[in-house]
């Protein structure tokens, strides 16, 4: 392998570049093993095709590079195509404790090597704690600190997480360049993991490795010696990940009718998630429908409601389409059915930010949810009644 090859090159394609950092099996960053500190740092095993490292940045959500996915010629949005395993919180990975969860979905940035992985559940407590986002960025001979779990100078597949010292070279809008050393280099499996500032003897993250010459890891040719990396740019991100963490939607709507209103999560992998109402708590969640990922925010294809349409005392699933449609999705106990069409015209209604907002309640006492159309413009407030299969056309109740 030539000095050349080892590099993972900016001008070449994300998933061309990414086969060298990330299709090797489980690889860490030359540097000293540590074991203290750094609870927020994650393994990401994807399938048996790659493994990387991440950062744990809210309680549900880990950061890490988005071509650790696609170097494997995996999709990076949605539910991952392969299996995907990551482990939190567990500096040596022969011991328990920690955090090993499942993969549930992928939210890529759309212009850098970023792609923020949704855990299954949320990872809370002092044990482990996400990491806060730098909000300046790296300065030109700053010295981070860099950790994964990818290979050393000795070992494929290390079980332990290490950790060395970059001196930042230069940057760009998206990007830091750094400088490695002899003791200080990131080798294959370090593709997503954290470089570091510590602010008041804490940890923030600054950026996140995207890829590297290699020099003195196991492996490469010798002859290369260089221990520069590239890494992605997060000082300037924490409105995305903000943004992409609150997509997720949850609605208190009584589903299986006892007169108790149960929690409705909308999850970002388009599942539409029950968990009972149980007195003094909620029950684990039930999957009742699938395909709503891009009916989270209303920006989108549309927006979802919960509401008792039928009369039965159980809230049905109300779909707002970005054409303007209304459908009722009739429950069934474990499920939504197919639906019907309801009402049409409504697609400036869906954010709020336009012409106006819709909301669901019953206005008329009899048991089934009316449509409540809010526009903005005259600030008017009107009901549309419930006629059993379409609501009426309104009447005027209040202007606000």
């Amino acid at each position: 392998m030539t000095k050349r090859s080892h590099f993972l090159w900016a001008t070449s394609a994300v998933a061309a570049f990414a086969a060298v950092l990330t299709t090797a099996p489980a690889n860490a960053l030359v540097g000293t093993p540590t074991t203290t500190g750094l609870n927020f740092v994650a393994k990401i095993n994807v399938g048996d095709k790659t493994s990387c490292t991440g950062s744990l940045v809210a309680e549900q959500w880990v950061l890490t590079a988005a071509s650790c996915f696609t170097g494997a010629g995996i999709s990076t949005t949605g539910k991952p195509a392969l299996p995907t395993k990551v482990t939190v919180g567990r500096s040596d990975l022969t011991q328990t404790g920690g955090s090993v969860q499942s993969a549930l979905a992928l939210v890529p940035h759309a212009e850098r090597d970023l792609v923020l992985v949704r855990l299954s559940e949320r990872i809370t407590g002092p044990a482990i704690t996400p990491v806060p986002l730098a909000s300046t960025p790296a300065a030109d001979g700053e010295q981070l600190s860099k950790a994964g779990f990818g290979r050393t100078r000795t070992e494929w597949v290390p079980t332990k997480l290490h950790a060395g010292t970059f001196t930042v070279a230069s940057r760009t809008d998206t990007t830091v360049n750094l400088n490695g050393s002899d003791t200080a280099t990131v080798c294959q499996g370090d593709s997503g993991g954290p470089a570091l500032r510590t602010v008041d003897g804490s940890p923030q993250l600054v950026s996140v490795t995207s890829r590297s010459w290699q020099g003195g890891c196991l492996g490469v040719d010798p002859a290369e010696t260089r221990t520069g990396a590239v890494d992605t740019r997060v000082d300037d991100l924490a409105g995305w990940v903000k943004e992409v963490v609150a997509r997720e939607k949850v609605t208190p709507a009584d589903i299986d009718g006892d007169g108790k209103d149960d929690l409705v999560l909308q999850r970002i992998d388009g599942s539409v998630v029950v968990h009972r109402n149980l007195g003094t708590s909620f029950g684990p969640g039930t999957v009742m429908s699938s395909g709503w990922g891009r009916f989270v925010t209303g920006t989108d294809l549309g927006r979802l409601y919960f509401a008792d349409i039928t009369g039965d005392n159980k809230a049905d699933l109300i779909v707002h389409t970005n054409d303007g449609n209304i459908a009722v999705r009739k429950n069934m106990g474990t499920y939504f059915d197919g639906g019907t069409h309801w009402s049409a015209g409504w697609g400036r209604f869906l954010t709020g930010t336009d012409q106006g907002r819709l909301r669901f309640g019953d206005t008329t006492g009899d048991g089934k949810a009316d449509m409540y159309v809010h526009t903005i413009q005259n600030g008017e407030v009107a009901v549309r009644t419930n006629m059993g299969t379409y609501f009426n056309s309104g009447t005027r109740m209040i202007t606000l």
